[in-house]
């Protein structure tokens, strides 16, 4: 079926133009997530000291300047005002003595008039005081004149032309400037690199974590083991290293367990195998058979397929391990009756049942937690007599205690019954259900321990957290 837009141009062109603009901005940005974050560091951080120069510095240089051309405005009219009504050269001097005393002004007159080419020459300096200078002296004086910035490199030359003669006035430039504009310049780009780099080093040593766990991850990938991964930078960094350092061991135990399976089903199946070709060798192959004499081998041949059944049952059920089963929300007090009951009918004798009546519902695999506690329960009625279950609440989980009066297992087998095909006694069975339950707890986050039981057996200890 065709999206609605085909039909319609604008939203097609739009759509087309969007990821026209999407596959231009990927190839501009950069590639690595520490290159990009510093982007996103460095991008607003401009953005900010470009907005600050504006508003601050740019508002105060506009309000500075005004007030400065306007006291140099009203002195120039002042003087200007002072010499067209002096009428002797003793006047002249006297207003140019005073300019010098009171304003640092140098004050020329002289015949002549002005070359008003030059008057409209901008000024190459910082900041808008050359045009509100032309602007306040314009307002103020109507006669021509020309502001030359270039003349004289301390001072402004105003040149004022009367009816006879021209004023000059050379104004120091240090009372028409705001201050070092380089020196503000300086500080806020200093300011922005120095902030620039220390997050620059701290982005860094925070995705030297992350470049860490995706070369383990990378490894691991590409069947080398890279070791466990040592935590370290943020929570959520140490996390993911814990993590994965749990997902490693969980991948490499499962592998190592698939392939003492695939070693030991040839093993284990070979001895029926071979008593069944026995069987099938020596039934008479010529002659009248009576069935009665057949009778014996028949019931050793369907012993020993029993038996292979059974061991190919036990193997597909550690291969399959949790399955497909999706977690739920599951009542834990419901799913422990159940078992508890489930167990009686097959024979389990039950001492005592001591069950917390606050048991919290978790997120979990019931079938496979059934399968785990029904596992217990058959070894316990397999290798003991009597049972005692104990079920709390602990660290906002669940613990589960499982005594038996059997004979227990020696404390140097303790770990190694978990390994497939041990079984920890000279009875007969596959040494898989410990295995399959050890898988089962801790794909939920949990943990299975053995100790001695207070009964004289052994004490199972099963930890779900919630």
């Amino acid at each position: 079926m065709k999206p609605f837009y085909t039909n319609l141009k604008l939203p097609y062109f739009f759509i087309n133009h969007k990821r026209f603009v999407d596959r231009t901005i990927r190839r501009i940005l950069p590639r690595s997530l520490f290159s990009r974050s510093l982007l996103m560091i460095l991008i607003p951080l401009v953005i900010t000291q470009m907005i600050s120069l504006e508003l601050f510095y740019g508002n105060y240089l506009s309000i500075v300047s005004r007030r400065l051309t306007d006291t140099v405005g009203n002195e120039v009219e002042y003087l200007h005002y002072q010499l067209k009504q002096a009428n002797s050269s003793v006047k002249y001097r006297q207003i140019i003595r005073d300019a010098q005393r009171y304003f640092q002004y140098s004050v020329y007159v002289y015949n002549g008039k002005l070359n008003l080419a030059k008057k409209h020459k901008k000024a190459n300096i910082i900041g808008p005081v050359d045009e509100l200078l032309n602007q306040t002296i314009a307002d103020r004086i109507e006669e021509p004149f020309i502001i030359d910035w270039f003349s004289i490199k301390d001072q402004v030359k105003i040149s004022i032309e009367l009816k006879q003669n021209v004023i000059e006035i050379l104004v120091p430039k240090k009372k028409l400037t705001a201050g070092s504009f380089w020196l503000f310049i300086f500080w806020i780009v200093g300011s922005a690199l120095v902030l620039f780099v220390m997050t620059s080093v701290f982005a860094w040593v925070q995705f030297r974590a992350i470049r860490r766990l995706s070369k383990s991850v990378e490894k691991f990938g590409k069947g080398i083991d890279p070791g466990d991964l040592r935590p370290n930078g943020s929570r959520e960094l140490r996390n993911a290293a814990i993590a994965f350092n749990g997902m490693r061991e969980r991948i490499l135990r499962y592998v190592k367990q698939r392939t003492v399976i695939l070693a030991s089903v040839s093993h284990d199946l070979r001895t029926p195998l071979t008593r069944l070709r026995l069987s099938l060798a020596m039934l008479p192959q010529t002659g009248k058979i009576n069935a009665e004499d057949q009778v014996q081998d028949i019931l050793e041949m369907i012993t020993d397929i029993e038996e292979m059944e059974q061991m190919i049952s036990a193997y597909l059920s550690f291969a399959r391990g949790e399955g497909t089963e999706e977690p739920i929300l599951t009542d834990i007090l419901q799913l422990i009756k159940d078992s508890i009951a489930a167990a009686s009918r097959a024979g389990t004798r039950f001492k005592s049942i001591n069950i917390s009546p606050n048991l919290p519902d978790l997120v979990l695999r019931p079938h496979s937690i059934r399968r785990v506690i029904t596992n217990i329960f058959d070894n316990s009625k397999r290798y003991g007599g009597e049972v005692e279950i104990k079920v709390i609440v602990k660290n906002k989980g669940i613990e589960f205690i499982i005594d038996d009066d059997g004979p227990g297992i020696p404390l140097e087998k303790r770990e190694s019954v978990f390994t497939p095909f041990e079984t920890g006694n000279t009875q007969k069975g596959t040494g898989l259900g410990l295995s399959i339950a050890k898988n089962i707890i801790q794909g939920h986050g949990g943990d299975i321990q053995l100790h001695t039981s207070p009964l004289g057996g052994l004490r199972v200890i099963i930890y779900i957290p919630k």
